[in-house]
């Protein structure tokens, strides 16, 4: 039943779908987090230098933000990277 499961979803391309859009997030996050930790930054240190909430860079540490690039990129600014987009 469970190899059944994973086959349905690997061809449902709504499934496929929402989750390349979660796992987008997912590295967003990640590499914030690591960016942050590099730089010795808290949450509300980077929040004040980006102009945004603490509560805006948590939630986009932890996947639950849906952000513009303007933010974004603003967030990733203030620790010393640069948002590239690519799209394909």
């Amino acid at each position: 039943m469970t190899q059944s499961f994973i086959t349905r979803i690997k061809h449902d391309k709504e499934f496929q779908k929402l989750y390349d859009i979660e796992k987008k997030k997912l590295d967003i996050a990640i590499a914030l987090a690591k960016a942050r930790a590099r730089k010795g930054l808290t949450q509300k240190q980077v929040a004040s230098k980006a102009g945004v909430t603490w509560e805006t860079i948590s939630a986009i540490e932890n996947g639950k933000a849906n952000f513009s690039i303007g933010t974004i990129s603003k967030v990733f600014a203030a620790v010393g990277k640069k948002l590239n987009l690519q799209i394909s």
